[in-house]
């Protein structure tokens, strides 16, 4: 039985190391992992490597529900799959309390606020569009910068060149779906047959 303590920050200019030294002082005995990434889904290296790892009757250590996911469905999921696997989870802190999945009022709380945390991110979105609304009616909205037409131009000289949409979008510094917009554009042809 091994546990693992997962600290994790959304951007690099957040202190990853704080989090990581409480818990590791509160469970000296566990391995650390640390990665900094957006908890939007579980698609994070770290993590899926972390995961991957875990055998039956370890313990997944995490400071609060939104450093391992903020998607109800992907943490349900999860949940269940620790489930099946006998694998712990322990979040740190809740509200001050720790809970623990290998109890039956951990798994329930765990699983109302994962719900809650959900509906957090999904607030804060509401509040985005609102205020881009407001944004645009005011007139101070301009959306995004327009991708220069002369870099798009370099991508399209760099496919008749023979390279792929990747290497001709990288090598002109536009997106790949920018570059497969404005071919969608110019021919009227479906994307899925660019």
């Amino acid at each position: 039985m091994a546990r693992y303590i997962y600290a994790r920050t959304s951007t690099k200019e957040q202190n990853v190391n704080q989090q990581a030294e409480l818990l590791s002082q509160a469970y000296p005995d566990a391995i650390v992992v640390k990665e900094q990434g957006s908890a939007t889904n579980l698609n994070r290296p770290v993590l899926e490597q972390l995961l991957e790892s875990l055998k039956p009757q370890d313990d997944l250590i995490i400071y609060d529900l939104s450093r391992l996911s903020r998607d109800t469905s992907d943490f349900l999921k999860l949940l269940e799959q620790f489930n099946q696997q006998d694998i712990g989870l322990v979040v740190h802190n809740m509200g001050g309390a720790t809970q623990d999945t290998r109890t039956a009022t951990g798994k329930m709380v765990l699983t109302v606020l994962a719900s809650v945390n959900q509906m957090q991110v999904e607030l804060m979105k509401e509040k985005q569009l609102i205020g881009i609304e407001t944004a645009k009616k005011a007139g101070k909205y301009k959306g995004r910068k327009p991708v220069d037409q002369a870099k798009i131009d370099k991508a399209l000289r760099y496919l008749d060149n023979g390279l792929t949409k990747d290497e001709a979008a990288k090598l002109a510094g536009v997106g790949v779906a920018t570059l497969y917009r404005n071919l969608k554009s110019k021919n009227g042809v479906s994307s899925n047959t660019v």
